[in-house]
C-alpha cells in the first residue's frame, strides 16, 4: 500500500474533525484506531498527531524494552523520541486484519509492515507485525515486534 504526504493529511485531518450534524446540537467524535489511520501516520510521522487516539492508561510493549511503557504521555514520548531520532523512518503497511476482541468494544488490529531509516549505525531496514488493542476505537495495548532485514539495493 503507497501512501502519499497529501493522503496521510488528508486521512488524519478528516478523522480529527469528525462532526455529525443534527437540528439541534453538532458533536465532535473523537477518531477511530485503523490500519489506514496507521499507516497514514507512519508514511509521514509526527509526534503531535497521536494523542486523540491513545487510552490514558495504554500499555506499549517494545521490542528489546525490559519494562513496558505506562500512560498516554510515555507512550507518545517514546514515538517522539524514534521520530526525533530516526527522522527518515518510514513504515509502510503491506497487511492486515481486525478481529473482535473477548471485551465488548474491543479490536484487535494486526499490522504487518516494513520499514526503512536512518540510525546512528546507518540506514537499516526492518519487517515487523504490531497487535493493537483498541476499546471503542481507542487505542489501550500495543505489542510492538520487528527483526532487521537486508536492505534492498537501490
Amino acid at each position: 500500500m503507497q501512501i502519499t504526504a497529501a493522503m496521510t493529511s488528508q486521512v488524519i485531518e478528516g478523522l480529527r474533525s469528525s462532526t455529525h450534524s443534527g437540528s439541534m446540537t453538532e458533536t465532535q467524535t473523537r477518531p477511530k484506531f485503523t490500519a489506514e489511520m496507521w499507516a497514514a501516520f507512519w508514511a509521514a510521522p509526527s509526534a503531535s498527531r497521536i494523542d486523540d487516539i491513545l487510552a490514558e492508561d495504554i500499555v506499549g510493549y517494545w521490542q528489546g524494552d525490559p519494562k513496558p511503557v505506562h500512560g498516554r504521555e510515555a507512550y507518545a514520548g517514546k514515538i517522539a523520541e524514534l521520530v526525533a531520532g530516526t527522522p527518515d523512518l518510514r513504515l509502510e503497511l503491506v497487511d492486515s486484519a481486525t478481529v473482535a476482541g473477548r471485551s465488548a468494544g474491543e479490536q484487535l488490529v494486526f499490522l504487518h509492515y516494513v520499514g526503512t531509516g536512518t540510525g546512528p549505525a546507518g540506514p537499516f531496514a526492518i519487517r515487523g507485525l504490531d497487535r493493537v488493542r483498541t476499546r471503542d476505537g481507542v487505542v489501550v495495548e500495543n505489542v510492538i515486534r520487528y527483526d532487521q532485514v537486508e536492505l534492498e539495493a537501490s
